[in-house]
C-alpha cells in the first residue's frame, strides 16, 4: 500500500493506494481510500479516462453532476458507479470528503456491474440501484465498519471476488475482441485507427465499434482521443514544454486540434490546467 499526505494552503489530505488481488488483476486497476479536508476548493472536474470507478462516500454529503448533466445526490453512507464519459464530470462538496474508490477496467465493471458498458457510459447512478440494496448496504456497512485503508481494501477484495465469481455470462468472444482492441489503443497511445484494428480482426468498423461499446462503453474513436489526451498529461506532468512541442508527441494534428480536444476534455485550457493541477490528487479544482 502506498500513502500519500499533502499539506498547503490548498488544504490537507491523505490518499491510500493499493493493488488489488492477483485474482482481479486485469478487472481492477487500483483501490484508492481519501481523506480530504479543509480544501480550499468545493468544486471539482473529473477527468475522463479509460476506468469505470465505484466510490462509497463515508463523509460529509456529495453531489455528482455526470457527463450527461443529470444531478446525483450522494449522502454520507451511500455510493455510486460510473461507466467510461468522454467529457468531464462534477463533483460538488463542502470542501471535505472521505471514501473509498475502486477503479475497474472495462472488462472488471462488465463482469462486475452485469451490464452492458454502454448503459454506464457518461451516467453515474446509486450503489442500489446497480447493485441491488442488499449487496449495497453490505458493502457500504462493511466498509463503514473497517478502522483502516488496508482492511477497507481487503473487504473489497473479498466482495469483488465473491461477485465476479457468480456474473452471468456474455459474449466471450465480443470480449476478447473488446479487450484485444483496448490493448493497441493503449500501447499506441491512441494512435491505431479504427480501420487498420478492424482488418486486423478481420470484421467490419461497424461491427467493431458495436462489439467495443458495448463492452468499453465508448467507441474506439472516443477511446482514443482519452488516450491521447492522458498521453498529453504525462508529457505536461514530466517536465516543462512547448504546447506545440506536447501536441506533436501525443499525436495531435496541431497545437490547435489539442487545444481544442483539452477544453472540452477539461473544461479548462492548457493554461488553466497547469496552473491549477492538484498535487497527489484526481480531479482539477474548480472553485
Amino acid at each position: 500500500m502506498k500513502l500519500l499526505h499533502h499539506h498547503s494552503d490548498l488544504g490537507c489530505w491523505e490518499m491510500a493506494l493499493a493493488p488489488p488481488a492477483p485474482a482481479l488483476r486485469g478487472l481492477v486497476d487500483t483501490y484508492s481510500g481519501y481523506d480530504e479536508r479543509n480544501t480550499r476548493f468545493t468544486r471539482r472536474h473529473e477527468l475522463p479516462g479509460i476506468q469505470a470507478v465505484l466510490i462509497v462516500n463515508l463523509g460529509a454529503p456529495i453531489t455528482i453532476i455526470d457527463t450527461d448533466g443529470h444531478t446525483l445526490p450522494v449522502a454520507s453512507g451511500a455510493g455510486f458507479a460510473a461507466g467510461l464519459s468522454d467529457a468531464y464530470a462534477v463533483s460538488d462538496s463542502t470542501g471535505s470528503q472521505r471514501g473509498f474508490q475502486v477503479m475497474f477496467t472495462p472488462q472488471g465493471a462488465r463482469r462486475f456491474f452485469g451490464l452492458p458498458m454502454r448503459a454506464l457510459t457518461n451516467r453515474a447512478f446509486d450503489l442500489a440501484d446497480l447493485l441491488g440494496p442488499v449487496v449495497a448496504r453490505d458493502l457500504i456497512e462493511g466498509l463503514q465498519a473497517v478502522n483502516s485503508w488496508d482492511a477497507g481494501f481487503r473487504l473489497l477484495d473479498a466482495m469483488l471476488q465473491q461477485r465476479m465469481a457468480i456474473a452471468p455470462g456474455f459474449d466471450i468472444a465480443g470480449a476478447r475482441e473488446a479487450s484485444w482492441t483496448l490493448r493497441q489503443l493503449q500501447q499506441s497511445h491512441g494512435r491505431m485507427t479504427v480501420a487498420a484494428l478492424a482488418t486486423e480482426l478481420g470484421c467490419s468498423r461497424k461491427l467493431l465499434a458495436a462489439r467495443f461499446r458495448e463492452h468499453v462503453g465508448l467507441t474506439p474513436k472516443s477511446v482514443s482521443r482519452i488516450l491521447r489526451f492522458r498521453h498529453a498529461l504525462t508529457l505536461i506532468d514530466a517536465k516543462p514544454a512547448r504546447w506545440s512541442a506536447i501536441a506533436q508527441d501525443a499525436g495531435y494534428f496541431d497545437q490547435a486540434h489539442f487545444a481544442n480536444d483539452f477544453r472540452q476534455l477539461t473544461g479548462r485550457t492548457p493554461g488553466d490546467y497547469l496552473a491549477d493541477r492538484l498535487p497527489d490528487q484526481y480531479g482539477l479544482p474548480v472553485g
